[in-house]
């Protein structure tokens, strides 16, 4: 009989993402935002005195984020974390607002270099993040229940966190075409379901954190994805960001498989406690008038993308076994090797072949620890009634939406070896006995934010050996330290830091040729302090005119000044802005009418309030004056009452 060599076909891929915004270094975006409100006559003298709409989802400097502009039609008043729009007296019908902005991403976020112990400690100003709120139901018996099922025995709270992400991914169905696309649901109903959209599984997530002390808190934002359920590619989406000791805030995007990242077509517009929060908040003074507030409506569009980033994971796919017979069972074998400096977690989906089931599942999550290997495996059977005039060849194709492939086959013919999912499941349970290393080494601060000029830094030597083993212990100086069989021995440091601003600190421990390292960043404080510059005016402006004051807050410390607030008042102008925590420089612009002023020269003063971490108030001031040609008698009366008094 002649033998032919027959290579089935791979069914289409499907990529959450396109690679592009994987491997590129940079990427600017053009982001659209836009809504408006009805007014509609309810009675026979309909009249509306003022309208004001507060977008609080908007794009916000950071680390990693730069808005190059921000345009609003009409013109609103622009802050660190809103958009206001004002209408006085308008007409009846329908009143349009957008913005549009020009965002810049690097490709980057901040990293989990080494092991931190789990559970953690949870400072008094991030406890707000572990309770439970109205849809992150993280009190629900059955989300504890399933968080601490599957925390159980571990005591890394980076692989804690990302089990909770993976298993999230695995077992709760991503479906756009759900009513949960229109009413969020909460977490308990999404475990008991098992299924929903992005919000729903990011609040389930967190649910489960939350449930474990780890502090967690929702991002909601835009994203692209290929999905044909999004059209435009473009969509509001919703992720999760959690606080790690020594690092800060994480991403983790369970919907897309992006654990400790996010790509960089993640945008971030809005943060908060529950998904539910608004995203715009409204005021009318209206009589005998109904008004109708209608969504708000996202797209976006990629501008420009550049540089690259290295390949974090070295990856090869083999199968458990070579050839085997029609009706066969097999074993996929993913080999992962993490490149990288820092802990890395990723999605790998092993392609659908003709005439080859995949028992458990396409896609499977790994996290690595730094420089670290690891296996991924899959089950799949050979279809029992192939043509017996063939010998076949299945391809094996593994991808992730980082594009990272790797490709093999394997061999079935009808004379071949048939294997029993008994045999196939033995021997990858014999491939996945843990490798881990003998010595472990896991190390936190006390607080890593310090006021002090020393902070206290708490590690924990382990032991996996049979034997008990010697540890050479350092930081500024050497500890060595006798950790008995399976044990574990406590050491501690003193960590100076007499400038304020961020200290990186290694401690390694070494037995024999073993060499662990901890790499934590303490950062330490200064009183916070702001600086009012850039104030902007024109010099001269009509009676009747609208202007613009524009300035901008700096932060002139290390410490975030929070509780920002801003006062200006003027001439009969006043205006307040709610800026929160500073966390980079914001500029302001305040828009003024001139009718409102009851002098020819006013002045401006703008008065800046502000707390420490530990709620004392501080404060600064500045001021700019301006020049309005044609204020009318009465007005300059009035002002000079006003100043009288």
């Amino acid at each position: 009989m002649r033998k032919l060599l027959l290579l089935l076909l791979l069914l289409p891929l499907v990529s959450a993402q396109p690679a592009e915004w994987f491997q590129s270094g940079f990427v600017k975006t053009q982001l659209n935002v836009s809504s408006s409100i009805d007014l509609l006559p309810r009675g026979p003298q309909p009249f509306v005195e003022s309208v004001t709409a507060d977008v609080i989802f908007v794009p916000r400097n950071s680390e990693f984020v730069a808005v190059r502009s921000f345009d609003t039609v009409p013109s609103a008043l622009v802050t660190a974390d809103r958009a206001r729009f004002e209408w006085v007296a308008p007409a009846l019908g329908s009143l349009s607002y957008r913005y549009s902005a020009v965002v810049e991403t690097v490709n980057s976020v901040p990293r989990v270099k080494a092991k931190i112990p789990y559970p953690i400690a949870v400072p008094d100003n991030l406890r707000k993040y572990i309770e439970p709120t109205k849809n992150i139901d993280s009190n629900n018996p059955a989300v504890l229940g399933q968080a601490h099922l599957i925390a159980k025995n571990e005591d890394d709270l980076f692989l804690v966190v990302s089990k909770l992400a993976v298993w999230v991914k695995a077992n709760v169905n991503y479906n756009l075409s759900t009513l949960t696309a229109e009413v969020s649901q909460p977490a308990s109903w999404v475990l008991e379901n098992r299924y929903g959209v992005c919000d729903e599984l990011t609040s389930l997530f967190i649910a489960m954190l939350r449930a474990l002390k780890i502090p967690a808190r929702f991002v909601s934002g835009i994203a692209f994805s290929s999905s044909p359920d999004v059209p435009g590619g473009w969509g509001a989406h919703g992720w999760a960001e959690v606080y790690f000791p020594g690092v800060g805030w994480v991403p983790f995007d369970p919907t897309f498989g992006e654990y400790g990242w996010v790509d960089p077509s993640h945008i971030k517009l809005k943060e908060s406690f529950d998904p539910q929060e608004p995203t715009t908040v409204f005021e009318w003074q209206a009589r005998d008038v109904d008004v109708k507030v209608q969504d708000l409506e996202v797209s976006a569009g990629l501008v420009e993308k550049s540089g690259r980033v290295p390949a974090e994971l070295k990856i090869a796919v083999s199968p458990l076994k070579a050839r085997v017979g029609f009706g066969s069972y097999n074993g996929i074998v993913l080999d992962v090797e993490n490149l990288a400096d820092y802990y890395v977690g990723a999605d790998f989906s092993l392609t659908r072949v003709t005439d080859m089931k995949i028992l458990d599942g396409e896609s499977q999550g790994i996290i690595l620890p730094p420089r670290s290997r690891g296996r991924v495996f899959w089950t799949v059977e050979v279809k029992e009634g192939l043509d017996p005039k063939f010998q076949y060849e299945l391809p094996l194709l593994v991808y992730s939406i980082r594009n990272e492939t790797a490709n093999s086959a394997f061999a079935v013919g009808q004379w071949d070896v048939g294997y029993s999912l008994l045999d196939v499941n033995s021997n990858i349970e014999r491939l996945a006995v843990s490798q881990k290393d003998a010595l472990d080494l896991a190390c936190a601060f006390e607080n890593d934010l310090v006021w002090t000029d020393s902070g206290k830094l708490n590690c924990l030597v382990q032991n996996r050996a049979e034997v008990e083993v010697p540890v050479t212990v350092c930081f500024d100086q050497c500890q060595q330290v006798f950790v008995s069989a399976k044990g574990s021995v406590p050491v501690s440091f003193s960590v100076p830091s007499v400038t304020p601003g961020p200290h990186e600190v290694e401690v390694s421990a070494t037995s024999g040729t073993v060499v662990k390292k901890a790499v934590l960043t303490l950062v330490r404080l200064d009183p916070p302090r702001i600086e009012i510059n850039d104030v902007s005016l024109p010099e001269v402006v009509n009676y009747g005119d609208s202007f613009s004051l524009k300035f901008t807050l700096k932060r002139a410390s290390v410490s975030f000044p929070q509780n920002v607030s801003v006062e200006v008042e003027g001439g009969g102008a006043s205006a307040s802005i709610d800026v929160g925590e500073l966390l980079v420089d914001q500029e302001i612009v305040v828009n003024i009418r001139s009718d409102q002023l009851y002098s020819s020269t006013p002045v401006f003063d703008i008065d800046v309030d502000f707390k420490d971490p530990f709620g004392k108030k501080l404060s600064v001031s500045n001021s700019a004056s301006i020049q309005v040609n044609n204020v009318p008698w009465y007005k300059r009366v009035i002002g000079w009452f006003v100043d009288l008094f």
